[in-house]
């Protein structure tokens, strides 16, 4: 009984959750920048320098999102940028905001597109998540703007 009781706590600092917490912001994170960031800008690349179609323009017309191209670029350049900042944890709740931002934009362009939303909303629940959270306790974050850091560096 005293390991069921034990396995059912809530201890927020225990080991396991701390790195928990970096592993799911670590692999969100590298998921976000490969997956979709870096595969954005292989296709922004190929239609700057070769005029090749870019679906992803094609798609943020029609969702009438204003200066699709721009605005392409824009989503392309959070998912890169943002989900980077993700992986090392610093700034995170506004970089997780900003990657939800543009996870909703994919969510409403995989419905408009009668796509399965199901990754896009998982995404966003995620780094809606680390928006709340913050990065952890190993997070640059917590390394350069923790109330423990400042006071040590008070002290000296």
């Amino acid at each position: 009984m005293n390991l069921l009781r034990k396995s059912l706590a809530v201890n927020p600092d225990d080991a396991v959750v701390v790195w928990g917490h970096f592993f799911l912001r670590v692999t969100a994170g590298l998921m976000i920048f490969f997956i979709h960031g870096l595969h954005k800008l292989e296709g922004g690349v190929a239609y700057l320098r070769h005029g090749t179609p870019w679906m992803l323009v094609t798609e943020v017309a029609e969702m009438h999102f204003p200066a699709p191209v721009v605005s392409a670029f824009a989503a392309t350049v959070v998912q890169l940028v943002c989900s980077l900042f993700l992986i090392v944890g610093l700034f995170t709740r506004i970089n997780a905001v900003l990657l939800a931002g543009a996870l909703g934009g994919a969510i409403l362009q995989n419905l408009l597109a009668h796509r399965d939303p199901q990754l896009a909303l998982l995404y966003t629940a995620v780094v809606a998540t680390f928006a709340l959270m913050g990065g952890g306790r190993y997070s640059l974050d917590a390394k350069l703007f923790s109330p423990s850091q400042n006071h040590e560096t008070n002290a000296a």
